[in-house]
């Protein structure tokens, strides 16, 4: 599972890159890379906070000593 979610995010982030540098790379492109990028790296880190809140969660309901 792991794998397979690294290399699905792996793809989609080469299919965001390649028309970028199908526009002449970053110094002409309409949009603002550093935005894309941090817009990007925060979907990430919500991502992995989201899971590690669930796990936690998780973790605390299945506690047999509660």
């Amino acid at each position: 599972m792991k794998k397979t979610l690294l290399l699905t995010t792996l793809a989609v982030a080469l299919l965001v890159a390649v028309p970028a540098c199908a526009q002449g790379g970053c110094e002409d492109s309409p949009e603002n890379p550093t935005l894309i990028l941090a817009g990007l790296a925060g979907g990430a880190y919500f991502i992995s906070s989201l899971r590690t809140r669930l796990r936690a969660r998780r973790t605390k309901s299945n506690d047999p000593w509660k």
